[in-house]
């Protein structure tokens, strides 16, 4: 009988342990009061970087004035964007203009400086300059597997992928988040916490074109199968620890 029951507790304890492997629920700024504000800043404006694609357009008054700017390959004309590689160099070869740095620049200063270049050379006198950068993507991995993220708007933040990412679930670690940023030909890794506020000011919080997001998995997770056979065996270890005290008591 003392052996029985010696095999129950030592079963009772195993079934403890492999109930602490369930994975705790995510909870995201926990440190945040409801009804305080914080300092809000807003999305940076993105940097072009070499490799990156350019996705440029030129209309005003006169389309046959723009149409030399806006050739696609086969020389036909186009209303739409027309894409351009930046080089190792940091330029784009664009039509008529030339080569044109903008590695380094925003978005802003390459639309300002393809208007004063059209406009300088006499060629249209209030040209509208669209340019956006068609290749931002993220790169998310986490536990159930990785993607590439696209990315429209020209801003996405980790939040944002939080809630975009079929990846994240409750068995990553949020409370240690990796970005990696690569910047002037240099990689750098850092580290966020989604439970603090903190995050909002951390450089990454604001994601730019090629980082790559590192949800790590928290340890081990029961699937649902495993859930419902850790359920039967507490269910029947009671059973069995309320039918040994009833023998023990009754060969008393």
């Amino acid at each position: 009988m003392k052996i029985c029951a010696k095999y129950l507790i030592a079963m009772a304890f195993a079934a403890l342990a492999v109930s602490c492997a369930t994975p705790k629920k995510i909870g995201y700024l926990q440190d945040m009061e409801y009804g305080q504000e914080y300092p809000a800043v807003p999305s940076p404006e993105l940097v072009v970087q070499v490799d990156d694609q350019l996705g440029v357009n030129i209309s005003c008054e006169d389309p046959r004035l723009v149409a030399p700017f806006n050739l696609v390959a086969d020389g036909a004309e186009s209303t739409s964007l027309h894409t351009y590689a930046v080089n190792r160099e940091g330029n784009i070869v664009f039509p008529v203009l030339g080569s044109l740095p903008v590695a380094g620049k925003t978005l802003k200063e390459v639309k300002e400086l393809i208007t004063n270049k059209i406009q300088d050379m006499g060629l249209i006198r209030n040209p509208v300059v669209l340019v956006t950068l068609e290749n931002f993507c993220i790169t998310v991995i986490g536990s159930a597997g990785s993607q590439v993220l696209p990315v429209t708007g020209n801003s996405i933040n980790l939040l944002q992928v939080v809630a975009q990412s079929p990846l994240i679930d409750d068995n990553v670690k949020i409370k240690d988040v990796m970005v990696i940023r690569t910047e002037n030909g240099m990689r750098k890794s850092y580290t966020v916490s989604l439970k603090s506020k903190d995050l909002f000011d951390s450089p990454v919080y604001y994601l730019k074109q090629n980082d790559v997001v590192y949800f790590k998995p928290q340890g081990s997770k029961l699937t649902s199968t495993g859930n419902v056979i850790l359920t039967f065996v507490g269910s029947g270890l009671t059973l069995a620890s309320i039918i040994t005290n009833f023998l023990l008591w009754s060969s008393r």
